[in-house]
């Protein structure tokens, strides 16, 4: 198992995914990561948008919310808000959400509690257009 590793997706009701791969691909807090089997330990978090895993030929993408990834060696877990097959995503909800958000962020003060819920809902809306590939 030296040229692949576990890999673990959790999220708060679920075990997504828990099989061996390849590699993985998401985005972290410094800008997107990928992981290979072998690869140096490390914790960081994750933003919001595709999860790519690697597995022999197949590629399986996820939109993803935030969360945070523990890599080692031979083992890397991944514990998300939220997670769902980038194919599952409803392109037009999440546009509809973004905008709703973003109109929320223009109209109110700063400091208002419903800008940290819009600031939110557009990571989480932004992350669900860019892993269905339908940012436009």
């Amino acid at each position: 198992m030296a040229d692949k590793f576990r890999l673990s997706v959790l999220t708060p009701t679920a075990t997504v995914f828990d099989d061996v791969v390849d590699t993985v691909e998401a985005s972290g807090a410094l800008g997107d990561f990928g992981v290979l089997p072998g690869h140096y330990a490390y914790i960081t978090s994750v933003r919001p948008g595709g999860l790519a895993i690697t597995a022999g030929s197949e590629t399986t993408v996820y939109a993803v919310g935030h969360g945070i990834a523990q890599v080692s060696a031979d083992k890397v877990s991944i514990v998300l808000a939220s997670c769902k097959p980038a194919s599952d995503v409803d392109v037009d909800a999440a546009k509809t959400k973004l905008a709703g958000a973003e109109q929320i962020l223009v109209e109110r003060d700063p400091g208002d509690p419903a800008c940290a819920d819009a600031r939110v809902d557009a990571e989480m809306a932004l992350g669900e257009l860019l892993a269905a590939g339908k940012l436009a």
